[in-house]
Formats: C-alpha cells, structure tokens, sequence
C-alpha cells in the first residue's frame, strides 16, 4: 500500500533560511559593514544601539539596496575606541571583552566599579580586570597598577593572620588532600590551651 510522505501532499514548507544569513554590501561598498555587524563589533547584543548612534550622528549610513544602511569599518572601529561607545551602553551582561577593555580604558576603575557600570558577573570583572592589569600598556593601565601596589603595601593584617586567612581560603580548595592539610594546620590554633 502507498503512504505518501508530508513533502508530496505539501503539507511541511521549506524552513527559511534567509533571516540569519548574512547580507553582502553592494557593489563599491566592500569595506562597509552591516547594521548587523557593525552591532557585533562595538558589542551590542541588537542593531537598535546602532539605530541610536546615527540618530545622535556619531555614525552615518550609506544606503544600499532596498535602503539598507552600511556604515564604514574606520569609522566604526573608531567609534569602538572612543568614550562615546559608553554613553551608548549594550544590555547588563552583553558587553564584549573588548567593549570592557575600552570602558576601563577610559578611566582608571576597580573591579567593583566595572560591575556597576556594565552589570556583568563579579566572576567575569575579576578576570577581565586582571587581564587588562597584567597586559595592557594604557597609561590608565599603568595608573591602576600603581593604585594597586599602594593598596598591597597598605596591608594592616598582620603576617599570622594572612597565613590563617589563606589556610581558610585553602579550606574551600576543591581537592580533599589539600583540605585535610589545611585543616590540620587551622586545629591547633582554634584549640583552647586552658581546657581543662
């Protein structure tokens, strides 16, 4: 007996594919980028941020076919640079690495004012902050560093109490043998001497 499929009776259409595909500048526009992907680069996570800036004027849109808009790479990359990006900023939690960099740059930030600012994850500031400290050669990046070698030499606990604090901290090591060993070193300390 013949069971025609879904295909032939017409029932199941084509999944379309043309909404994510990305669209080519027009002819003489190569180094132009999409609404789309001038989005992508100055780390938005839509193309209404980008809908902003032109109107505010920092970016101007050429038009191509059926009037879409293409801005050029240099003055998009120059924009990403700028301090302007800031003031335009992208969803808590949808800043690129690179728009993170750029707002640290702008001036010298803690680790708690980067999360204010952007509403990323404590976890996600603490290293993006260190990378920035340990490999960028700004001169805010500089200033930040000097900032914190004045804070690590403003330490006031004293030398038995930073070896208690990181045998604590040891405590909460994933690995059971380096827990034991810590905790071997904390009993001593927390066992009264008058107990009797």
């Amino acid at each position: 007996m013949y069971k025609p499929d879904m295909d032939t009776i017409g029932l199941v259409s084509p999944p379309v594919v043309m909404a994510n595909k990305e669209i080519r500048p027009p002819s003489g526009y190569e180094g132009y980028l999409s609404r789309r992907a001038a989005a992508t680069l100055l780390g938005f996570a839509s193309e209404f941020k980008i809908r902003q800036l032109e109107k505010a004027g920092r970016l101007r849109a050429t038009r191509g076919v059926m009037g879409s808009a293409w801005y050029p790479r240099a003055q998009v990359l120059a924009l990403r640079d700028a301090a302007e990006v800031a003031a335009v900023k992208p969803l808590p939690g949808r800043w690129s690495d690179a728009a993170l960099v750029a707002h640290l740059r702008a001036r010298a930030r803690s680790v708690v004012d980067l999360v204010a600012d952007t509403g990323i994850s404590i976890a996600r500031a603490e290293r993006v902050y260190r990378f920035w400290l340990t490999h960028d050669v700004h001169p805010v990046a500089n200033e930040a560093r000097a900032a914190t070698a004045r804070l690590a030499a403003l330490e006031r606990r004293s030398p038995d109490r930073i070896e208690r604090d990181d045998l604590i901290r040891q405590l909460r090591d994933p690995d059971p043998t380096a827990r034991a060993a810590a905790f071997e070193k904390l009993k001593p300390r927390t066992e009264s001497p008058s107990s009797g």
